[in-house]
């Protein structure tokens, strides 16, 4: 009677005994899920931040192509009546103060054909009116002075100062049409926005790479250089900076990260 009971005893100890150790196999195995979804959910979140802030900035780069440049040069904005005054002031290049007396000459230069010709008044001031809107050469002489030969386009913003100085012989200057410079910005503005295109095509590929798991610091360099997308300024690069925090927390998911880690340490298994 006591050995059956003693073998009762035994046979319930060993059956509760492996119904512990699956309870812990289970828990365990539990608590790898969870970890692992944990890092997985933390990863993925670091890609659609990577992914938000890169649209950002292709949004970005297509609003900025989104000005045509010949719409822009030949806008309202840009746009003036067929002719203008012509004024400015005449100046001693030491005091400052208007000269008198200057005499001025106003050129087609093009054709060379003399437009209007006038004297700066007490204060140095000087005006043609009704002039045609085109390339013009201004000469301004003064006994005394060097002569100035300026060539220019008029607008309605009038025009600087022209600074005599004392002496003899002749000083030309060219300013540059108002059109070729408005171009060039355009042209600056252009090749900014594809940059910031390509640099956002960069970043949604680092956030490709950040669910793929397999190259930590080439990943980060990518998501490093879809920072100049600039997404809306400055709300694209902070999200994929916290892309980037996130996936410093989670390196050792990268498999050369943790190749490179056993590497070092001499573990080779």
């Amino acid at each position: 009677m006591t050995n059956d009971d003693d073998s009762k005893g035994k046979g319930l100890l060993s059956v509760w005994h492996k119904r512990s150790e699956r309870e812990k196999r289970i828990d365990r195995l539990m608590e790898l899920r969870d970890e692992y979804a944990t890092r997985d959910l933390t990863r993925t979140t670091a890609a659609v931040l990577i992914v938000v802030g890169s649209i950002l900035g292709l949004l970005t780069g297509f609003m900025l192509l989104s000005n045509n440049p010949s719409d822009l040069l030949s806008s309202s904005l840009f746009k003036s009546s067929d002719s203008v005054d012509v004024s400015g002031y005449a100046l001693h290049n030491q005091t400052g103060e208007g000269l008198e007396g200057v005499e001025l000459v106003l050129v087609d230069a093009d054709t060379g054909a003399q437009m209007d010709n006038t004297t700066t008044d007490s204060n140095g001031f000087y005006r043609f009116a009704d002039i045609s809107i085109k390339r013009l050469t201004l000469t301004a002489q003064k006994d005394g002075f060097i002569t100035i030969e300026r060539t220019f386009t008029p607008d309605q913003a009038g025009e600087s100062p022209l600074t005599m100085k004392e002496g003899s012989g002749l000083f030309s200057e060219t300013e540059e049409e108002r059109n070729s410079i408005l171009a060039g910005a355009v042209t600056v503005s252009t090749l900014v926005a594809v940059f910031t295109i390509l640099t956002a095509f960069v970043g949604m590929y680092a956030a490709h790479e950040t669910k793929r798991g397999k190259r930590y610091r080439r990943t980060q360099y990518l998501a490093g250089i879809s920072l100049c997308s600039r997404g809306l300024i400055f709300f694209g690069p902070i999200l994929i900076l916290m892309g980037m925090v996130l996936l410093m927390m989670t390196k050792r998911q990268f498999a050369d990260y943790v190749v490179d880690e056993k590497t070092s340490s001499g573990d080779d298994s």
